[in-house]
């Protein structure tokens, strides 16, 4: 998939696949954050299988026994974990996404019933650690006016991530929900949630606009702490968990480009391009109705207060109707 992001055609890779058949794999969760696959090294059944990881740093780097050396994967030297720790924080500063890719040697009958805990569960570390891949995803330029719009009109704009937490901040940074000059800014991230109990987590809901490396349960309990504390609060998903979110919340937003059916049966409302500033100008044009609403029920109120006093108080006090010759 990278490789055809970078412009090399299906063609170009299809012998490169046939010749490294895929023998078998674990899918990416959240609450792991990897994946893996294992591969053959030539023909199925007669050559050595391969196990290719790649996932977040910090849950891949205490698996590595060692790395490679002089960009020659057949060359291996200690793992030195402060180092790839120190660039993967250096990138995530930077707002960077962060992709640690590692591999092993494997065997035939690990292959069968693959699952998480060969990585999560292993008694030591046991993966060679490749190099870190870092991605470039910045925010889209009306998203950034879009929370500056909303902050504005009141709104307070909250970022929940699954990235690391200086990735989360940069990005918050250039969003405006992290002041500049805030070095010290605190991210809260999902282990951290996870270890607070409601009332803690109530304390600070409000004053925290970025939470990292957070889980679909983590997202659900954001809300409950929001409304807790007196918050009408709307809430953005797209992916199966993020279903008990999104139906928790006052108005659940999914997306109706990626959003998966679960997500948006759970939500209020479907968001028909995916655009954060799009729900700003629906928030707009909602604002423009209500306005308008009040505006007429303001002039409409004292004037059809008047003509029912008229009638009333002409059936009180017995009134007789004008005759034509009255008038003169």
């Amino acid at each position: 998939t990278m490789l055809m992001k970078l412009g090399v055609g299906y063609k170009d890779i299809k012998p490169l696949k046939d010749s490294k058949p895929r023998i078998g794999g674990v899918p990416f969760a959240s609450e792991n954050k990897f994946m893996c696959n294992v591969h053959s090294n030539g023909p199925k059944g007669s050559s050595p299988l391969i196990l290719h990881v790649k996932g977040a740093p910090d849950r891949l780097i205490p698996k590595c026994k060692d790395q490679v050396m002089n960009d020659d994967l057949t060359k291996t030297g200690p793992m030195d974990q402060q180092f790839w720790q120190d660039r993967a924080a250096e990138m995530a500063g930077l707002g960077l996404r962060t992709l640690a890719v590692c591999r092993a040697s494997w065997d035939q009958s690990k292959v069968n019933n693959m699952d998480a805990e060969i990585i999560t569960k292993a008694s030591s570390p046991f993966l060679t650690m490749v190099g870190i891949v870092a991605i470039l995803d910045p925010p889209r330029p009306e998203a950034i006016e879009a929370v500056g719009v909303a902050n504005q009109a009141g709104i307070t704009v909250k970022m929940i991530t699954g990235d690391h937490p200086a990735t989360a901040i940069a990005i918050g940074k250039m969003l405006g929900l992290v002041p500049p000059g805030a070095d010290n800014y605190k991210a809260y991230t999902g282990p951290e949630i996870d270890k607070m109990t409601e009332e803690q987590l109530q304390g600070i809901v409000l004053d925290c606009n970025v939470f990292a490396r957070a889980s679909p349960e983590n997202k659900t309990n954001i809300v409950k702490a929001l409304q807790a504390r007196g918050q009408i609060c709307s809430m953005t998903g797209d992916g199966v968990n993020d279903a008990p979110a999104l139906k928790k919340a006052n108005i659940g937003v999914a997306m109706g480009i990626t959003g998966t059916d679960v997500s948006k049966e759970a939500a209020k409302m479907v968001l028909a391009d995916d655009n954060f500033a799009t729900i700003v100008k629906a928030v707009r044009e909602g604002r423009r109705v209500w306005d308008n609403l009040v505006k007429i029920l303001l002039y409409n109120m004292p004037v059809n207060l008047a003509q029912g006093l008229s009638v009333f108080f002409a059936y009180v006090l017995q009134l007789e109707p004008l005759k034509g010759d009255d008038r003169y």
